[in-house]
């Protein structure tokens, strides 16, 4: 069985952006904190209680807390996540063969799929040729 994927341009990058956004708000949370955290001797309890009692000065518009700006780049992180995984769409194709029938010639043959017009491979004509039977094909 074969897999295609296709993937949706606009969908993709939207999603690619997204990730950016939220990895880079992360990272940024991250960077500020890692001075005064890094020198205690828990990381992860004295990570926490920073984030959640540090703020953060919003060019003279306020403060907004560092456990909001984590949640918010973590919400951009995952719908960029979700927006990759369903921005593609996965076609999967059958094995199953057709068995065609030349009009004029009356010989058959055998394709991955039905077609509308094809050349015939005996008499060399560009006919539409008549689906027969369906069947599995053998690899």
């Amino acid at each position: 069985m074969r897999i295609i994927v296709r993937r949706k341009l606009s969908g993709h990058v939207f999603g690619v952006v997204l990730c950016l956004v939220g990895f880079g708000v992360l990272l940024m949370i991250f960077w500020k904190a890692w001075p005064t955290v890094s020198a205690s001797s828990n990381v992860f309890s004295s990570l926490s209680s920073y984030i959640l009692t540090e703020e953060v000065d919003l060019a003279s518009i306020g403060t907004l807390k560092l456990i909001y700006l984590s949640v918010l780049g973590a919400v951009f992180l995952f719908l960029g996540m979700f927006v990759l995984v369903f921005s593609r769409k996965i076609i999967y194709l059958s094995g199953e063969s057709v068995s065609l029938q030349c009009p004029y010639c009356k010989n058959h043959w055998k394709a991955r799929r039905a077609m509308g017009w094809a050349e015939c491979p005996f008499c060399r004509k560009f006919i539409q040729p008549l689906v027969k039977k369906t069947g599995t094909w053998a690899h």
